[in-house]
């Protein structure tokens, strides 16, 4: 007979395990970052473990997530690799071929509780500033934490408000940690704090997303309209229908956003060819020769059409929905 107690404690004590190795190597990363002279904080996990759960609440995390300026990521993706890391965006083949990507996810070996993942991030979803100035605001208000003995860099009070918003609206009501967050942030945070929220998604250029973060909660829909936030009907549309978007959604708008020939062009191109490896992922059969590979090749532009119809139905209805209100 199953003992629920038994497995709570279980499954707390694994959460924990988990926590440990993942607070470890947050602070080699940081360490080794930091030598490198790459700055970075910490979004998420460990601050949100620390700064939003009361005693005794536990919130496990299965990854750590990094923000570093744009320009250094390069190097810290070599700082990354001569830890042990590999890149799975390097793995997978993955062109960021509509310019959506704003991390990437790195990972190794872990210590018996699964593999040791590090989310390298250089801007926050929903965020429309040039990376470079989202990065100086963000650093300018920074706070740290307690790890493990040291101390490690990481988002404000405000920040932590502002990406706690962006994160819901980028993963939507079906994401229940993510939902979670929200709901003790809007519960336990003080009005100034979301006030100071407001002003910082402002100079990161993240109001409508942080706006539409918020309203997908009751309390969260009082403070935006306490703020004075803008209405955003078609991202709220988008948000609660996220998991209708069809495959090259975000290929369709970034063909439709292209300045000229060349870049529609060059669009067009890397999505109907990717890259060999991200092919042979997608059809692992391709890697059995060349004919099958050009096969491969083949059978992905064919479905390109079908994907494209599907995607401008998406994003058609997404437009009604704003016309709307």
């Amino acid at each position: 007979m199953a003992n629920p107690a038994l497995n709570d404690f279980v499954a707390r004590a694994r959460q924990l395990r988990k926590r440990d190795v993942l607070d470890r190597a947050a602070i080699e990363a940081l360490t080794a970052l930091e030598c490198a002279g790459v700055d970075a904080m910490l979004l998420k996990g460990p601050a949100l473990a620390r700064r939003l759960y009361a005693d005794g609440e536990i919130r496990g995390y299965s990854d750590i997530d990094l923000l570093i300026p744009r320009q250094r990521v390069a190097l810290a993706r070599d700082v990354l690799a001569k830890l042990g890391y590999v890149s799975a965006e390097e793995v997978f083949g993955i062109d960021d071929v509509a310019g959506i990507q704003h991390s990437e996810t790195w990972s190794r070996p872990g210590e018996g509780s699964g593999p040791v993942m590090i989310d390298l991030h250089w801007r926050l979803d929903g965020c429309d500033a040039p990376d470079d100035l989202a990065w100086e605001a963000l650093a300018a208000r920074h706070g740290s934490i307690e790890l493990r003995g040291a101390e490690a860099a990481a988002l404000g009070d405000d920040g932590l408000a502002l990406h706690v918003a962006l994160h819901a609206a980028q993963h939507g009501p079906g994401d229940l940690k993510a939902i979670g967050d929200l709901a003790r942030a809007v519960e336990r945070w003080p009005p100034d704090l979301w006030r100071r929220a407001a002003q910082l998604a402002e100079a990161v250029q993240g109001v409508p997303a942080f706006a539409a973060g918020l309203r997908l909660l009751p309390d969260g829909a009082r403070i935006a309209s306490e703020l004075g936030l803008p209405p955003t009907p078609e991202l709220d549309w988008k948000i609660r229908n996220r998991d209708a978007r069809p495959r090259g959604t975000f290929h369709i708008g970034a063909f439709a956003d292209a300045h000229g020939l060349r870049q529609r062009a060059n669009v067009l191109r890397r999505s109907l060819f990717p890259t060999r490896r991200w092919i042979g992922w997608e059809f692992p059969w391709a890697a059995e020769g060349k004919a099958r590979l050009a096969l491969a090749y083949a059978c992905h532009i064919l479905r390109a059409p079908l994907w494209a119809a599907r995607a401008g139905r998406y994003l058609a209805r997404a437009r009604r929905a704003s016309e709307r209100g």
